[in-house]
């Protein structure tokens, strides 16, 4: 058997009608939950992506790799311990296409790392990989079209031009320096007649078949109609992470008038009796070098909020557009019946909810919930499991679905195993600041701060589906909370634990 695995970056699980949207954006993804089961209650293991593609690519949690925060590259030594590797190894065919984000973009100094923007330029122009236990990747580099500061100019150098860029850079750059940099000139938000500002939003002048979605696609479906043995391939698209910029006939999919039944609706009163870095949270860093990080939710008007949803919402029917693309690839070559097919995000998206944007140390649903959709031999068509799974499950889940042995490091259950009866997430974005530690339940979702214990939530999400009431100090949830606690003692790791020799000898 076959595995494609397909991810998005910063996809708010409630965009798919499978999840319960009525915009229709996502047919194909709709079409394959029909055809397989849908998991309601997966969560990451970090609401950030580096340690939360980490936590897919090693089946550890980050507190066992290391990669407990953006910023921290995964030890090359972790390659040895990868699914990719496990893949390998097992005699399969191994390749990834387009976000690996397994190393800083812009590290404070130079790493060497093939995804470091500026020693990307040393990577050879036919390099392919082997890469973290690929044996076959075409990467974009970061294609987050942000501007982190003036030095930055322009245009994001994560797209190029070469010798950066990696392997999109030098796509743009095909036909020459003056083509290349036309096409950069397209993405910006000035080609739009715009500046860069809060919002983040802007229609994106790069005709679609240059766009790095559609790239993306192309290359997967080129090598799957050359792949000839058994395989596992990881398609992975960096959007619909901000900014908010599709390029035509995407960004004209939906009108702001149309969001307004996805609008969320704003609770002020909510913030009584939670931690207070939450209100805060609403306010962002605006005027601030991190407003990219957080431009503020609360201070955007309705029309703002309304135009951010509904070019997010165009990126969304952008992939799944693409999705569609590669699976008719798998029909017509006749792979489809013998593949296993898995589509999840890295972490979701505030788009709204709580009056927040983007993500945060904040461990809402909204947040912390993934899409996961498995469709494939043997699993069933049309279920829906509601137990509480998490991305940590993936690894184990692909390796014993096609026969071979998961290795004994990694942490996560098959997701056809034995029901769960809570999923941790961990958060160590700001040690000694904020040190989170969340366990989801079917009823309950409970956030430790190991930092300041005062500082943590409780929910009850059958009651409270919309996690408005804090009931941390509520005495009718003290039974609960203790027995919540207890659990998440048991599985609570402040420190990194280091369990793969072999990543720390590396690292």
């Amino acid at each position: 058997m076959n595995v494609l695995l397909i991810t998005t970056d910063q996809h708010k699980a409630t965009t798919l009608g499978a999840y319960g949207d009525a915009l229709e954006a996502t047919p194909n993804l709709d079409a394959l939950a029909g055809r397989g089961t849908t998991f309601t209650r997966a969560r990451t293991q970090n609401p950030y992506c580096m340690p939360a593609r980490a936590a897919i690519l090693t089946g550890t949690y980050p507190s066992s790799s290391g990669v407990v925060r953006n910023g921290i590259d995964l030890p090359a030594g972790a390659a040895r311990e990868s699914l990719a590797a496990a893949f390998s190894t097992g005699g399969f065919s191994t390749s990834l296409f387009g976000k690996a984000h397994f190393a800083s973009y812009y590290p404070d100094l130079p790493t060497g790392a093939v995804e470091s923007v500026p020693d990307a330029a040393l990577v050879a122009h036919d390099w392919f990989g082997p890469y973290f236990g690929f044996d076959h990747v075409e990467l974009t580099s970061d294609v987050h079209n942000i501007r982190l500061a003036p030095a930055v100019g322009r245009w994001n150098w994560g797209f190029g031009p070469p010798p950066m860029g990696l392997h999109y850079g030098r796509h743009l750059f095909r036909h020459g320096r003056d083509k290349g940099v036309e096409r950069l000139r397209l993405m910006q938000p000035e080609a739009d007649g715009r500046e860069w500002d809060p919002t983040q939003t802007w229609r994106n002048h790069l005709p679609e078949e240059e766009h790095h979605t559609h790239w993306i696609a192309d290359r997967a479906i080129e090598w799957l109609g050359e792949v000839d043995r058994p395989f596992f391939c990881w398609v992975s698209f960096p959007d619909p992470h901000h900014p908010f910029d599709p390029p035509a006939p995407w960004c004209d999919r939906y009108r702001p008038a149309d969001m307004l039944e996805v609008l969320p609706a704003a609770h002020p009163e909510e913030f009584a009796r939670k931690p207070p870095h939450h209100q805060a949270w609403t306010q962002g860093f605006r005027g601030t070098e991190l407003e990219w990080a957080n431009p503020g939710w609360a201070l955007f008007s309705e029309h703002e909020q309304l135009s951010i949803l509904a070019a997010y919402w165009g990126m969304i029917a952008q992939i799944d557009s693409s999705i569609g693309r590669i699976l008719g690839a798998l029909t017509e070559s006749g792979l489809a019946d013998d593949t296993l097919v898995v589509f999840t995000s890295d972490h979701g998206d505030f788009m709204g909810e709580h009056q927040m944007i983007l993500k945060g140390p904040l461990h809402y649903q909204a947040l912390l919930q993934v899409p996961l959709i498995v469709a494939g031999p043997g699993v069933a068509v049309g279920g829906s499991v509601d137990a509480p799974v998490g991305t940590i499950d993936l690894a184990p889940t692909l390796l014993s679905s096609c026969g071979l042995e998961v290795p004994p490091h990694m942490e996560g259950t098959s997701l056809f195993g034995e029901p769960r009866s809570h999923v941790l997430t961990e958060d160590d974005v700001a040690p000694g600041v904020f040190q989170l530690r969340t366990l989801t339940t079917e009823r309950f979702r409970i956030t430790h701060d190991l930092v300041n214990p005062p500082n943590s939530e409780l929910y009850d999400l059958i009651e409270d589906p919309g996690e408005l009431s804090n009931r941390w100090s509520d005495p009718a949830l003290g039974p609960d909370r203790a027995e919540l606690l207890a659990t998440l003692e048991d599985l609570t790791v402040a420190e990194p634990r280091r369990r793969l020799p072999q990543v720390c000898s590396a690292g």
